[in-house]
């Protein structure tokens, strides 16, 4: 059961990664904009300011679910107090690159 708990935690936390990179993307997108309009007149329009602004909170917003909610870094409860898991832990970790991921998300 405790394999099935890490397995289950590992899976879950890969599949909100996809979903918050989507996420994410759209935040870019809307950055970019943003910032080449800046680049080229040199200022924020009122839009522009409040569209940074409302990117720059979902940003946050993102990154509060994926440590606090998801518990992205964090070892497992299982893994904590079972060391015999924690290579199970850290092996998934490692075959689905949440690390890695989450870094450059």
């Amino acid at each position: 059961m405790n394999t099935v708990g890490i397995v289950s935690n590992i899976m879950g936390q890969t599949v909100a990664l996809d979903w918050h990179n989507d996420t994410v993307d759209e935040l870019l997108a809307k950055f970019s904009s943003v910032n080449s309009s800046v680049e080229r007149t040199g200022g924020f329009t009122s839009i522009e300011r409040n569209t940074l602004f409302q990117v720059v909170a979902r940003n946050n917003s993102l990154f509060i679910d994926m440590v606090g909610k998801l518990g992205i870094k964090d070892r497992s409860d299982t893994a904590w107090n079972l060391s015999q898991y924690e290579g199970l832990h850290e092996g998934m970790r490692k075959e689905f690159e949440l690390d890695e991921r989450f870094r450059v998300s």
